[in-house]
């Protein structure tokens, strides 16, 4: 029983190179539209800093000052 590369391997080399190339193409756009996909599944996070939540919250800050008197330094 052939494995999946020698399979692929002895059916590539029957191809036309016209063929051959078409086979790339659509092998290379397989691999990118799994590429694209795994991106889209990953969860958007609310991110503080986004415009929209420093838009909607008010945010503390401290001076140097107040942040050395904070940590004691």
């Amino acid at each position: 029983m052939m494995s999946h590369k020698e399979k692929f391997d002895h059916l590539f080399n029957q191809l036309s190179e016209e063929d051959r190339k078409s086979v790339l193409d659509y092998m290379e756009y397989l691999v990118t539209r799994a590429e694209q996909k795994m991106w889209e599944d990953i969860p958007d996070f609310n991110d503080p800093f986004s415009q929209e939540n420093i838009r909607e919250k008010k945010f503390e800050y401290l001076s140097l000052e107040e942040l050395k008197r904070e940590l004691n330094l």
